[in-house]
């Protein structure tokens, strides 16, 4: 089987390859490809993989777009440490998707679900399905909310939000000026909302944006506590569930 991968950061591209290699030593393995413009090239004077494993987030955008610029035919397994991305869209039957960091048991399995599958003649149906649900609910991620505020409205850049925090049933904004506002949408819409890349969700409570943080220290039974630049008060815990995650987050 020929696989290809499309990921832009070397550590896991090593990491899917050596799992790939122990799941079965025929394999194989083309890429890493990094970028939309390089997989698009790559896709159009090279062979048709048998399968391809690519990470939602690339250096240069979502990988959804090398979809809509390629006739794909075949089958995809999309990798993401993020689990917002619209995960009923990857149920058509020549997709699946696995959360970072990838299970060895959950990658064969998936293989092996590829394996079994035979391609129809409704994949080029399903991708193109697949692209639409994607850009329909808006993957396109926010640069700026408009917000009620004293008898009209007020436009606030997300590069100026600090953090975002659910206190009792009420979602609040903080800016990096020391104001806070509410707005009419849950953490978890918010958080498929805004680019991952800039905002971690801590725990049930907290969104953060990354030049927001201050340091992290560590805290009892393994978990981190985040210190915040404009809100030095404001106590972060991180559970010893999402540590991992966060220094992944902070260390790209």
């Amino acid at each position: 089987m020929n696989v290809l991968i499309l990921e832009d950061e070397q550590r896991n591209f090593n990491r899917l390859r050596r799992q790939l290699e122990e799941i079965d030593t025929t394999f194989h393995v083309e890429g890493p490809l990094a970028n939309i413009q390089e997989s698009v090239e790559w896709l159009r004077t090279h062979p048709t993989p048998d399968l391809i494993l690519a990470d939602i987030r690339l250096s240069d955008g979502l990988s959804f777009d090398i979809l809509r610029q390629t006739a794909i035919p075949s089958p995809i397994i999309f990798t993401t440490v993020y689990d917002e991305y619209a995960i009923q869209a990857f149920k058509y039957n020549s997709f699946d998707y696995l959360l970072k960091p990838i299970n060895s048991e959950e990658l064969a399995e998936a293989i092996n679900k590829v394996r079994r599958r035979t391609l129809s003649d409704t994949h080029g149906e399903d991708m193109r399905r697949l692209v639409e649900y994607m850009y329909r609910n808006n993957y396109r991620y926010r640069e700026r909310f408009l917000l009620p505020y004293r008898d009209g409205y007020i436009s606030v850049q997300v590069k100026n939000i600090s953090h975002i925090a659910l206190k009792e049933r009420t979602t609040l904004i903080f800016l990096n000026d020391g104001a806070s506002m509410n707005i009419s949408y849950s953490l978890d819409e918010l958080e498929s909302q805004l680019n991952p890349d800039i905002f971690f969700r801590a725990n049930r409570q907290y969104l953060l944006h990354i030049d927001s943080i201050r340091n992290v220290s560590n805290y009892f039974n393994s978990r981190l506590k985040i210190h915040m630049k404009k809100y030095p008060d404001t106590e972060i815990i991180v559970s010893r569930e999402r540590a991992s995650a966060l220094k992944e987050w902070l260390d790209k």
